[in-house]
């Protein structure tokens, strides 16, 4: 194979008989398509109705995909662009030229405004169905709240005792064979999931609202669209499209929203997926459409605080404690919830390595606490980075940031193909104390910084005093998504972050000893 060559393959896609699924067919690949035919034939065994549709579009000059009396369905694309990848893009589903096909049971209704009320009232009985049973919530909720608790600490009491429960959403996948054997059941209702202690996050979080309510708060059931793939538009009226389920509750005027059926989400916050999203709150009328709100920064903060040496030979090193709060700690409890301690020791050491622009050692010596919503992910590491200090004829040189690893590459191409999109406001604190060897002086810091877009700020203050250097570096991002239109912006801050990330503390070494 060479430049230029072209490679012709072709597939099937077979699944087991009866198995009905959303299909589709993606046209766009990472290489340029000179020809491509795709052909589906839609499951028949029932009067199932097939719709497709491109959310994306089609490639210029493809004709749209049509039905053939055999009832099979085809297209043909020729010269389709390759499909350009790049850090912090919008989900490739929103992006990439593909065609969807969704099954129906029966003929859906193309009125946008009557399909979401009909949506509205068949979602809502199956939810104050599921939900109904007033008496046994109300002896649940006695052995959770006291009668004098604030409306707020009631929620809170409800909502830690709800995550209390084991979810089987989050479990390892196991056979049919394994929940047989378990007698793991579908719950009924609230009421049986309350005696059993376990059930699924969706059912854990309609739990909630019914505890909630029997604790005479007004509560509203609400079907909402993860961002994580793709971006939801009310008028494709596809109900599957709202595909989590939330609880927004009034308290002391103000409306607020909870989903303790996603694991390790803290009291307050959503998962980052449904935050800043459309949905619908059901209720018997037809239902309002809401808007989750985007969590701000400080709700979701990496803090890095250490207490490192310097010694004659330049090498750094000392303690660190990571702490990882909201969204942050959220992520890395789900990605790491069914690995063992080993698995989980060497995650959080190659993420500090990774953070470090240097060759580094990180040795875990307190591991976090993994099971918790509420507390901090806090970790503590030894850390050595050799080298750390280079030499300037008889000065010494330390780089102002240590942990900026992460932002050092970030937008570097000039040029922008999709908008930028971020999945949570984050924000970055590092607190470093470095002591220097004795008889070494700071003959120079670099001035304080602080750049604030609104959007976006970075700060950064050196001080020195009694033979030490003192560094605080912080890094926000208040945003979701700027338009590639308003690219060069954002990269000439990150590029202004890496510039001042690089300058230097100057030292002058005591006598002789640390002259390299």
């Amino acid at each position: 194979m060479q430049v230029g060559s072209i490679i012709e393959y072709h597939y099937n896609m077979d699944f087991q008989d009866y198995y009905l699924f959303h299909s589709y067919w993606v046209v766009s690949a990472e290489l340029f398509t000179k020809h491509a035919v795709f052909s589906l034939k839609p499951y028949d065994r029932y009067p199932w109705m097939v719709q497709w549709s491109w959310p994306a579009g089609l490639p210029k000059g493809t004709e749209p995909p049509k039905e053939s009396p055999d009832r099979i369905i085809r297209m043909t694309s020729e010269n389709v662009p390759a499909f350009i990848i790049e850090d912090h893009m919008p989900p490739r589903n929103e992006l990439e030229y593909r065609v969807v096909f969704t099954y129906h049971d029966e003929v859906p209704e193309s009125n946008v405004e009557k399909y979401w009320k009909q949506f509205d009232k068949k979602k809502n009985g199956q939810v104050e169905a599921f939900i109904d049973k007033r008496k046994a919530m109300e002896a649940a909720l006695s052995s959770i709240v006291s009668p004098n608790d604030s409306p707020e600490l009631k929620l809170q009491k409800i909502y830690a005792r709800v995550q209390q429960i084991k979810n089987l959403s989050y479990l390892p996948r196991k056979s049919a064979e394994e929940l047989k054997h378990e007698a793991i059941k579908e719950n009924k209702d609230v009421e049986e999931l309350w005696k059993k202690q376990y059930g699924t996050g969706w059912d854990l979080t309609w739990l909630f609202l019914a505890l909630a309510r029997a604790g005479g708060m007004e509560a509203y059931p609400c079907l909402v669209s993860g961002r994580s793939e793709y971006f939801f538009r009310k008028e494709r009226v596809d109900g599957r499209e709202l595909d989590a389920n939330v609880v927004l509750v009034k308290v002391n005027g103000k409306e607020r929203y909870f989903d303790p059926g996603a694991a390790f989400t803290p009291f307050g916050l959503l998962p980052w997926m449904e935050t800043g999203v459309e949905g619908l709150r059901l209720d018997k009328d037809g239902g309002t459409w809401i808007q989750t709100p985007l969590p701000v920064s400080d709700d979701s903060e990496i803090l890095r605080k250490a207490d490192l040496k310097l010694t004659d030979q330049g090498d750094l090193e000392g303690k660190l404690t990571a702490s990882f709060t909201g969204l942050e700690g959220l992520w890395r409890r789900i990605d790491e919830r069914n690995q063992d301690e080993t698995e989980r020791k060497k995650f959080l050491e190659d993420e500090v390595k990774e953070s470090i622009p240097a060759g580094s050692d990180v040795e875990l010596t307190k591991q976090p606490e993994w099971s918790s919503s509420e507390a901090p992910l806090t970790a503590e590491f030894t850390v050595k980075v050799p080298g750390w200090a280079s030499s300037a004829g008889r000065r010494a040189l330390v780089p102002a940031a240590l942990f900026c690893a992460n932002e050092k590459h970030v937008f570097e191409l000039s040029n922008r193909t999709w908008p930028v999109y971020f999945a949570f406001p984050y924000k970055a604190t590092d607190e470093l104390n470095i002591q220097l060897p004795a008889g070494w002086q700071v003959e120079s810091t670099p001035k304080d910084e602080d750049k604030d877009l609104k959007g976006t700020e970075y700060s950064l203050k050196v001080d020195k005093s009694n033979g030490a250097v003192h560094i605080q570096r912080m890094l926000r991002s208040d945003i979701l998504m700027v338009p590639k239109e308003n690219y060069p912006v954002l990269r000439s801050f990150f590029q202004y972050v890496k510039s001042k990330d690089e300058q230097q503390v100057v030292l002058q070494p005591g006598g002789t000893a640390a002259s390299k």
